[in-house]
């Protein structure tokens, strides 16, 4: 009797391990994505199908929505694995770089465009809209002394305050020129001189090297393949380090002393 009752505690506890294996087996992995842009702005909708990728790939994703600097807070204190797009010229106002424990990927990289309206050509002295992160000292350099700089909270609002005709001039983004050139009001050029903006992903309590692989895969999904396609974003790709090198030493330049 005393055997068979020690076979049936033994037979329990296996099934009760196997069943708790199985359980584990079967936990997906869990990871907090941060949505730190405004409804229908590009860091939201990077995020967004960055979420839906992860779901798609198996992880129970938990999401965070709040402004960049409460973004950045929770970014550096939690001890939750996260990812949280970011970009380049963001780095030196919020004091989040981009370093070893924490880079992730380059999705895409554009030149800023400087435009210039159709009513205000040929006039002497111009007024300039530009990001609050852009270095005013170089866009003096490039535009000239003689011009007004007045700092705009985001792109959209450059793109409406210049087709308003409150100023003659933007130093925008890709995606808001095209838009610009589009309405038929005024001409962009790329310059070659300001910074390059690099839109990049972020990751903290994470294996950095099997997560880049996840995010690389969903960046090549056919819903970010269109995404980048529509607006002609250029995608470069080289090696994590490579990679690091180059947004380290393209993000010194957004520099505002």
């Amino acid at each position: 009797m005393l055997k068979l009752k020690n076979y049936m505690v033994a037979s329990v506890i296996a099934v009760l391990t196997l069943f708790s294996f199985n359980l584990k087996a079967e936990t997906k992995e869990q990871i907090t994505v941060i949505f730190n842009g405004k409804p229908g702005g590009s860091f939201n909708s990077r995020t967004q199908l960055y979420k839906d990728g992860l779901v798609a790939a198996g992880y129970d994703v938990s999401e965070e929505r709040m402004k960049a600097k409460q973004a950045v807070k929770l970014f550096k204190e939690t001890d939750k694995p996260t990812i949280m797009v970011w970009s380049n010229n963001m780095v030196h106002r919020y004091d989040l770089f981009h370093n070893s424990e924490n880079f992730i990927m380059v999705e895409y990289q554009q030149p800023l465009w400087i435009c210039t309206a159709n009513s205000s050509k040929g006039k002497d002295s111009m007024t300039v809209a530009h990001g609050k992160f852009y270095n005013v000292d170089l866009i003096r350099q490039i535009i000239g002394d003689n011009v007004t700089l007045v700092p705009y909270k985001n792109s959209s609002a450059m793109l409406k305050g210049i087709l308003g005709g409150d100023v003659d001039m933007m130093v925008n983004n890709q995606g808001k020129s095209f838009k610009y050139m589009a309405s038929g009001e005024g001409t962009c050029e790329p310059s070659t001189q300001l910074p390059i903006m690099q839109a990049t992903v972020m990751g903290t309590n994470l294996d950095i090297a099997k997560i880049r692989n996840v995010i690389f895969d969903i960046s090549m999904s056919t819903d970010f393949i269109e995404y980048h396609t529509t607006r002609k974003l250029e995608r470069p790709s080289s090696t994590w380090e490579k990679e690091l090198a180059e947004v380290q030493t393209l993000e010194k330049a957004w520099k505002v002393d």
